[in-house]
């Protein structure tokens, strides 16, 4: 994922929805209907992104369409943030990936397998998630992810990282 670029992501994309239904057509019998358990435009599309605040406290918020169901993460060297959804067709605008404000130095985002999407946040130093929550699209509001981070120490943040390993393989 390391050097992704919205171009690149976006072309991907395309190709994959293309040759799905380019495959699926030629696949199907003449007079067969056709039953799909989920159309493109039926995925959730994520069409904006704001990110507020300095280098202690920061707000990164992503416009859905609809709510979403999103894990988050956190990976070391570098710092980054993952937040893992059901796969998001993103319609974000250009650059936005390139904003460096607060603890996030930059961002990618893309399709990670079939049925899964991908941020991958780039941070400017050690951070915590201290709140992950989705809003519902109300009052002519879209659907909002909204994550708010604050700096924390490298030992803190390497803690963090091996609660999670921890708590993972013991459920595993």
């Amino acid at each position: 994922m390391e050097g992704w670029t919205t171009m690149s992501v976006r072309a991907g994309l395309a190709v994959a929805i293309c040759a799905l239904m380019i495959g699926g057509a030629a696949a199907e019998p003449t007079g067969a209907t056709s039953v799909q358990t989920r159309a493109p435009n039926d995925l959730p599309v994520a069409s904006d992104v704001r990110v507020g605040g300095d280098e202690h406290l920061t707000r990164f918020v992503v416009d859905f369409d609809k709510k979403i169901d999103f894990r988050v993460f956190t990976l070391a060297n570098p710092y980054r943030l993952v937040i893992d959804m059901q796969q998001v067709t993103f319609q974000l605008p250009p650059k936005s990936g390139e904003a460096k404000r607060g603890l996030v130095k930059a961002f990618r985002f893309g399709l990670v397998m079939q049925g899964g999407s991908r941020i991958v946040i780039d941070l400017a130093k050690p951070s915590r998630v201290d709140k992950a929550f989705v809003l519902e699209n109300t009052n002519d509001q879209p659907a909002r992810l909204v994550l708010d981070l604050s700096a924390v120490d490298r030992d803190a943040f390497m803690r963090t990282i091996a609660a999670l390993r921890s708590s993972t393989n013991r459920a595993g």
